[in-house]
């Protein structure tokens, strides 16, 4: 009887370790004194332009995009002292020749990989205890979630794998699909942020019907659409405390809320803070450099 061979898989990439996993919210002065270290690091600007420096030269990274810095290249990170930016840092151990086309690569995410992206920060947290804006992070510690901890390092390897697979191709196939449910309603609050929406009418604005908004927005996102919405609205509320540009009012009334204390009340179910507390904690921890 003929005996089954196994094929072995080749890869092309395979990350050994996770050095650290950060998401921060800066203020907008921020500026970072630069490193170096012996291994690769990811930044991934989410909301806000941000600049960086290699080789003594600073260019922009916008939001949506990742910048890949090479072991032992030095490198500095700064807002633009006009928005305050989030950005997502990932530092990791990854051998494989093929991380040579990474090499100084800044590469805009599309849909899926910014998906991935959010799943490794997801998993990130159930793996470990170590909070996610501490710059002086230098030792993840445990929780004992191994498949977290298995699922970061496959979520990794497949963002890799996407932004090589796609190099060179001018018109990616997953940058031009059907925008999904949930993609054209959070795109549909993003453009009306500053509007008190209840869920009717946002249901109207993409056409669908309540029912099967609140149907598909929770199968894609696992939240409802109302509670992403005032999420929404106090994410964009704390980058504007952090710009310092508005006061509390202002902010508020911006935002679509005729009531400061409503403001505050669901402010603070969100963030654990007051605005006044939020603006307070971020003049210590966000301006400084690390």
């Amino acid at each position: 009887m003929e005996e089954f061979v196994v094929t072995k898989l080749d890869k092309l990439f395979e990350v050994d370790g996770i050095f650290t996993v950060h998401y921060f919210e800066f203020g907008k002065n921020y500026a970072f004194s630069g490193e170096k270290h012996n291994f690769w690091e990811i930044v991934y600007a989410d909301k806000g332009e941000m600049e960086f420096c290699t080789g003594g030269e600073w260019q922009s990274l916008s939001p949506g995009s990742v910048v890949f810095h090479r072991p032992m290249e030095f490198h500095n990170l700064r807002a633009n002292g006009i928005v305050a930016p989030n950005a997502a840092v990932v530092t990791f151990e990854c051998r494989s020749e093929a991380m040579n086309y990474f090499d100084d690569k800044v590469c805009p995410l599309n849909n899926e990989e910014k998906k991935l992206l959010g799943k490794i920060i997801a998993e990130s947290k159930k793996a470990f205890t170590t909070i996610l804006d501490d710059p002086y992070t230098k030792c993840l510690t445990k929780r004992g979630n191994i498949a977290a901890e298995q699922l970061m390092g496959i979520y990794l390897e497949e963002l890799l794998l996407s932004l090589y697979l796609r190099a060179g191709d001018e018109k990616p196939v997953l940058l031009h699909r059907n925008s999904s449910a949930a993609e054209e309603t959070i795109k549909f609050m993003d453009e009306n942020v500053d509007k008190r929406l209840c869920i009717e009418d946002i249901a109207k604005g993409v056409m669908k019907s309540e029912s099967e908004l609140k149907r598909l927005f929770k199968a894609e996102t696992g939240v409802g659409v109302m509670t992403y919405f005032r999420n929404m609205k106090i994410n964009y509320a704390k980058q504007m405390l952090r710009e310092k540009n508005k006061n509390i009012t202002e902010i508020a009334m911006n935002l679509g809320y005729n009531d400061i204390h409503h403001f505050s009340k669901q402010f603070k179910a969100i963030t654990g803070m007051s605005p006044r507390e939020y603006a307070d904690s971020i003049k210590s921890r966000l301006d400084d450099n690390v």
